[in-house]
């Protein structure tokens, strides 16, 4: 008699930094003698359902306003890259001079207002993106800089202001002074983008430190810090990249 494995594993999201399988089950059915009905598979997949509802519907804090993405600026971007560049600085022990996340890795276009859950930061980003440091010269930056303003403007946090003309960035200042291109700067960054992704391939060979962290799970320990701390979740909304046609 012919048998089938049914394997079902269940990976339960947790807000920790990585994930795991916590449970496996596994059951031998003959093909012959048994089909597996859906009442079976639900009654299968339920407890775990469960679970993962539970801890994907914790609520991280509430917005008082709709977040919204759009370029050059947006205050769903600015309140993002706001969110990397105080956590890289915590983490990584040091002053960042700049946080940038690339515009698509912000999966939606908006988050509206009111209770803010873990299961809308993995929406916003879902890919296992970690945060890097980088080390990199006023050069470079300009750089990386002038791919940001062809694009249009990417999130960027509030220590930058630059104006985008002919897709080229111009009168940039980073914390209140003007970009010297022979001084070295820390920026933080997705690991995609410091690896060359979204055509930053000259970033590629660069000396960066990785947290190991996804950038999500870093955002969301950012809000639970805020919620234990009774603070509430606020947005700046400076225009930190101009666009002159």
């Amino acid at each position: 008699m012919y048998k089938s494995l049914i394997l079902v594993a269940f990976v339960l999201i947790s807000c920790k930094t990585t994930q795991h399988i916590s449970s496996t089950e596994v059951a031998y059915l003959s093909t012959e003698a048994h089909t597996v009905s859906d009442g079976e598979i639900e009654a299968m997949i339920s407890p775990y359902r469960s679970q993962l509802s539970k801890k994907m519907n914790v609520v991280l804090g509430e917005l008082d306003q709709d977040l919204v993405k759009g370029k050059p600026n947006s205050n769903l971007g600015s309140w993002f890259t706001d969110i990397l560049h105080a956590e890289a600085e915590a983490i990584f022990d040091t002053e960042i001079d700049l946080a940038v996340q690339n515009y698509g890795g912000l999966r939606i276009p908006s988050v509206p207002a009111g209770p803010l859950t873990v299961n809308k930061i993995y929406e916003l980003m879902p890919f296992d993106n970690t945060l890097v440091l980088l080390d990199i010269s006023g050069v470079t930056l300009k750089l990386f800089l002038d791919g940001i303003a062809a694009s249009g403007g990417w999130p960027v946090s509030h220590t930058l202001s630059m104006t985008i003309i002919d897709e080229q960035a111009t009168d940039i200042m980073i914390r209140d002074q003007a970009l010297d291109p022979n001084k070295t700067y820390k920026i933080a960054i997705p690991d995609y983008v410091a690896r060359g992704g979204d055509k930053n391939d000259f970033l590629k060979g660069v000396p960066l430190t990785d947290s190991g962290l996804f950038i999500r799970e870093v955002v969301i320990d950012h809000l639970n810090t805020l919620q234990e701390n009774g603070l509430p979740i606020t947005v700046n909304n400076s225009k930190r990249i101009k666009v002159k046609r």
